[in-house]
């Protein structure tokens, strides 16, 4: 017969195994990252002499960020699009943070103006509908404001700035890109090169994403139906070098279908409102493709053969 000594003994490691098990079982938040530009691809120039060009600045608060928010959130994992100084295309980038299951994508950038005058920061989302990405988004901005000392400049979507930002259009989770600064004003673009600049800016971001993880957590946002605009259907592959397809300022997508006719479909856009989606058909009618047509997908039932870019 066991002792009370004994008993309690067991009763503790049993306790302390059940204490492990529920930490493991903790949701970890993955944190997709994405240092904007890189390689070839430099992004914004730097304007004055010894400062760094975009891409570089980027990494860098981009690295800081992950670290601050890796050391002093709680089961959080960070991924990275690049930790080097080399070239990724944005459809890379898409694929990267979608394989990667990531909770959030926060893509790191710097801005531009030819009116110099111009500072602050700013941040986007995709659209004011998805109340996750606004809500780190405002959380963002408030943090630049208040706690940075930043000039900001607020949020804007879709709609606000008039284009897409694939990087955001594309991605599958809640996400928001940041512009950090303006490169172009020459009393910011020394602050975006100050290690102090790049620590306040890094801290702002994470301070945002530790307040919506406290808060409510990283939710998913509902982006099981989109709006894609049919351009043209084939029953062979197409050439994406053709001047047709050159002249779009937007990804095309194509679809193979073995069981029909026309097996080869090119499909353009990701839009998550019809209004769009319309606007976005009417301007590909003009650009040749007159035979253009609205498709409703769910996400997940159908699969990219190749793309345009």
């Amino acid at each position: 017969m066991l002792s009370s000594r004994s008993l309690l003994v067991i009763l503790l490691l049993l306790i302390g195994n059940l204490s492990i098990a529920q930490e493991e079982g903790k949701k970890i938040f993955k944190i997709f990252i994405d240092p904007g530009h890189g390689g070839k691809d430099t992004g914004k120039l730097a304007k004055q002499d010894g400062m760094k060009d975009e891409k570089h600045l980027n990494l860098i608060i981009a690295t800081k960020l992950g670290n601050y928010i890796t050391e002093k959130i709680d089961n959080t994992k960070v991924i990275y699009s690049r930790t080097t100084d080399k070239t990724i295309s944005l459809d890379e980038i898409v694929d990267l943070a979608n394989e990667s299951n990531a909770d959030f994508f926060i893509s790191i950038h710097c801005n531009s103006n030819p009116n110099t005058s111009i500072y602050g920061t700013r941040t986007h989302i995709h659209g004011h509908k998805f109340g996750v990405s606004r809500n780190l988004a405002l959380t963002i901005e408030k943090e630049f404001k208040t706690r940075a000392g930043r000039n900001s400049l607020g949020i804007m979507d879709a709609q606000d700035r008039g284009t897409n930002l694939q990087v955001l259009q594309y991605t599958k989770m809640p996400g928001v890109l940041v512009e950090c600064g303006f490169i172009s004003n020459l009393a910011e673009e020394k602050f975006l090169n100050s290690d102090l600049g790049q620590d306040y800016i890094a801290s702002a971001i994470y301070r945002a994403c530790k307040t919506v993880i406290n808060d409510s957590g990283i939710k998913s946002e509902n982006r099981d139906t989109i709006y894609k605009v049919q351009i043209l259907s084939s029953t062979a592959p197409v050439n994406f070098k053709e001047k047709r397809f050159r002249k779009l300022d937007i990804r095309v997508e194509e679809f193979y279908y073995k069981d029909k006719t026309y097996a080869y479909q090119y499909l353009a856009g990701r839009e998550y409102e019809y209004a769009l989606a319309e606007k976005l058909m009417n301007k590909l009618r003009k650009e040749g493709f007159k035979d253009a047509f609205i498709v409703k997908l769910k996400d997940g039932e159908y699969k990219v053969n190749r793309t345009s870019r």
